[in-house]
């Protein structure tokens, strides 16, 4: 039981770090047929998650020095007397011995995560309680082999499986163009984009690709030869590459858009639906009831598994947020609020009844939290407070 429950505490730094190998998943499965009831703790603490961006601390985490503390713990007297079998006594301090060390995982993440969130800074202007700066360039891939990298927009190389080399030039993430290895059409890559982040890449065909805000984009290392096919959850603006004879799918939660080489914005946060604005070139849209919809540049269409709502596109507020700024137009605050929400990375909170008044105009994305409620609170009748990165939100005069 102790040594068990050990190297599950190891496995579960594994998981997070993006280093758990196939060889792990099987001793783990070893494990969890030894003991079921080590799976019910294993999956309770990964469905708790942890942010992308604190793969490092993962990866860094000694846990060595925090076991030898626990395991040179002795009970006291009183304790072991408090329970008369031996074997249950053990079972007891063996599984409070994993526990403590799960808690020093715990309380040494938090503490992380309160020293590295350097996006709260003081006000000095609008008297906020605090203010919360801006987001920026930030991302993490995950390769092939489950490891999660870190990206910057220093100029590096990363080397994937079969010698595969991957460049961040700019400040964006390049594969190599129209690999010839056919293997490399089964390996696949994530980037995820947390909240308060963007970030930008070309795909191994060509295709340029602006990721937004607490999203994730999956596709394979090298496009097969009949289909180019990634998976979006978020909002991401495509560029496509031009290929006659092998379409570009992106498959979402609600359906899937099909392009030859064409400009569009696609948003498919996990909501009621999703909705796809067309630029340039022709798109074809499938939802997850099998309706198709041919579109036209100047459409935006909202999807879910059951409708679909054509609508003339605003292309500048579709695509405000590519141009680094905000675009309003007619917009409730909740919907305001639900974009500021992601790109500050802030949850928001409503005291009393919501005002039904809409909010029109643009703010910079470069601006800080405290400035871009200013500017909207002047014409959307509420007043906001800020603590930390909750804001709370109320109508005026209540």
């Amino acid at each position: 039981m102790k040594d068990h429950q050990f190297i599950l505490v190891d496995y579960l730094v594994k998981h997070f770090s993006g280093t758990l190998s196939q060889t792990d998943l099987q001793s783990l499965q070893k494990i969890f047929e030894d003991d079921p009831t080590l799976r019910d703790q294993w999956e309770q603490s990964i469905s708790r998650g942890v942010k992308s961006s604190d793969a490092q601390f993962w990866s860094n985490l000694d846990l060595d020095r925090a076991r030898t503390k626990i395991l040179n713990y002795e009970p006291t007297r009183a304790a072991i007397r408090s329970v008369g079998n031996g074997r249950l006594r053990n079972l007891k301090i063996y599984v409070g011995l994993a526990a403590s060390l799960l808690l020093i995982i715990g309380a040494a993440l938090f503490l992380h995560k309160t020293q590295q969130d350097k996006q709260i800074v003081a006000d000095q202007v609008y008297h906020y309680k605090n203010d919360v700066l801006p987001g920026g360039q930030k991302a993490t891939l995950t390769l092939s082999n489950g490891k999660i990298v870190e990206l910057s927009q220093e100029q590096a190389t990363l080397q994937e499986q079969h010698g595969e080399q991957l460049r961040i030039t700019d400040g964006q993430l390049h594969y190599k163009p129209n690999s010839a290895q056919a293997e490399l059409a089964t390996l696949k890559n994530t980037l995820t984009v947390p909240a308060s982040g963007f970030y930008r890449m070309v795909l191994p065909d060509g295709t340029k690709v602006w990721v937004n805000s607490a999203s994730e984009l999956s596709y394979p290392l090298a496009f097969g030869k009949s289909v180019r096919k990634v998976e979006l959850r978020g909002e991401a603006y495509f560029e496509v590459a031009h290929e006659k004879n092998r379409p570009f799918i992106v498959t979402t939660a609600h359906g899937d858009i099909k392009v030859l080489g064409t400009a569009f914005n696609l948003r498919a946060y996990n909501s009621a639906s999703s909705n796809v604005t067309l630029i340039n070139g022709s798109i074809q849209l499938t939802n997850t009831n099998k309706t198709t919809k041919q579109v036209v540049p100047g459409q935006k269409v909202e999807f879910n598994g059951n409708d679909m709502r054509v609508t003339r596109a605003n292309i500048e507020k579709e695509i405000a947020w590519q141009q680094g700024y905000f675009y309003f137009e007619h917009d409730q605050i909740q919907d305001i609020m639900e974009q500021l929400s992601r790109w500050y990375d802030i949850q928001v909170i409503y005291q009393g009844p919501i005002t039904k008044k809409t909010f029109g105009g643009s703010i910079s994305r470069s601006v800080s939290l405290a400035e871009a409620l200013e500017l909207i609170k002047r014409g959307a009748g509420v007043e906001f407070a800020i603590d930390k990165k909750t804001v709370t939100v109320k109508n005026k005069n209540k």
